[in-house]
């Protein structure tokens, strides 16, 4: 091995306690950035994977105001719409609060043949799979009116476990029934998404059981629909569409507002404010910080190389192998603690992915993601490097060797 790099080597494992915090911080804000913009990348996923060709139609004044069932015949109705489903979240949870998760009310013979290409069916009553799981899955649906669909994630998940079959009582904290019991769901099917803004944690059950419930008194609450999802046919302006359905009920008894769902995802990113704005200011402070500590720490390394740098001159290596040296070293550490800090957010996926949950969906460390993480390091690194290493370029052997390191 080359004497110069032999000496880099040594170094390195000379000031272990220095180069071991410096690994450190580097690991931090390599973890810190790679977390970071993955919950931007997860929102973004979210909005771009959104149909443009499907509408929602939800009340004018707000998004907590129901709409009257009523309203569904009048947008079935409008030229150049398809299909429609009724959408009402519910908001309960599984034996306790920590195990919450989203359910909706839906239609249940419409709900399936309206989201086609966005959910797979992969498992139906029986244990059925393949083809025959949509068809077996939608006559049960049809068929039981506490029946539910469930994402992968609730039947993979510990916590749940749910499995087809499987009764499933859920405590509400928005529609209680009147004798205080639980709301009881049969598990019919289980769907994977094949859309990046759908989850896989989230069940949906039948509307009817909801509103028959509130309409006979049997549990509190208003009858209506949360929104309206409206599928329109290929080829039809959407724009149009939506200008109809909100003429339809200009005078009452809601008014709505009609968007795509596009814009609808993009409705509840920016309803947590400037998100990937925040997120991008936090790491950048924090890369800012970490840089700025880590050329300070290479160049007191710098300083202490003086008299190695006169050294190396005297026996007749040229100034910029002295730079070199540090621009390596400087490499290593940080390409060291790049890699710590990658390791760390790959480990963490999955306990983040579950605890950011419907907050914040497809969360992911993505190829894409780990070299941005490395080169950032090794940017970080060589700069360094390179700070502390330029003034060996101006010294001569003589100044070198007359200082004190």
């Amino acid at each position: 091995m080359h004497f110069p790099l032999r000496l880099a080597l040594r170094h390195l494992m000379a000031r272990k306690t220095r180069n071991g915090l410096t690994i450190v911080a580097i690991s931090i804000a390599a973890f810190l950035l790679c977390f970071l913009i993955a919950i931007v990348q997860g929102l973004e996923a979210s909005v771009q994977s959104a149909s443009t060709t499907r509408l929602v139609t939800q009340s004018a004044v707000s998004l907590f105001v129901d709409l009257p069932t009523s309203y569904q015949h009048k947008i079935d109705a409008v030229e150049g719409v398809h299909l429609t489903t009724k959408f009402r979240w519910f908001g309960a949870y599984y034996q306790a609060r920590k195990n919450f998760f989203a359910q909706f009310a839906v239609d249940q013979d419409r709900f399936l043949d309206m989201y086609t290409s966005d959910i797979e069916i992969v498992e139906g009553p029986g244990g059925v799979t393949g083809p025959e799981a949509r068809i077996a899955v939608q006559k049960a649906f049809e068929s039981d009116r506490r029946a539910a669909i469930i994402g992968t994630g609730l039947r993979d998940n510990e916590r749940f476990g749910f499995q087809i079959g499987d009764q499933v009582p859920l405590i509400p904290m928005i529609y209680p029934r009147t004798d205080g019991s639980a709301w009881e769901f049969v598990i019919v099917g289980c769907y994977r998404p094949l859309k990046a803004r759908i989850p896989d944690t989230t069940m949906y059950f039948r509307a009817d059981y909801l509103n028959e419930a509130i309409v006979s008194g049997e549990a509190f609450g208003d009858h209506g629909a949360g929104v309206y999802y409206v599928n329109t046919e290929e080829g039809v302006p959407v724009e149009q569409i939506a200008e109809e359905i909100d003429e339809l009920f200009v005078n009452g008894p809601q008014r709505t507002q009609t968007i795509t769902e596009a814009a609808f995802a993009s409705f509840f990113v920016s309803a947590i404010g400037n998100l990937p704005l925040f997120l991008g200011t936090i790491g950048g402070a924090v890369l800012f910080s970490i840089f700025f500590s880590v050329v300070n720490t290479m160049m007191i390394t710098g300083r202490q190389r003086l008299q190695e740098a006169g050294i190396l001159q005297a026996l007749g290596f040229r100034p910029l192998v002295s730079t070199n040296l540090l621009v390596f070293e400087g490499l290593v550490i940080s390409l060291i603690g790049g890699g710590g800090g990658i390791l760390i957010a790959y480990l963490s996926e999955g306990v983040l992915a579950q605890l950011l949950g419907q907050s914040i969906q497809n969360y992911q460390i993505t190829p894409d993601l780990v070299l941005m993480a490395i080169g950032t390091s090794s940017v970080l690194g060589i700069v360094a490097g390179l700070a502390a290493g330029l003034p060996f370029l101006r010294s001569n052997p003589t100044e070198a060797l007359r200082s004190s390191g």
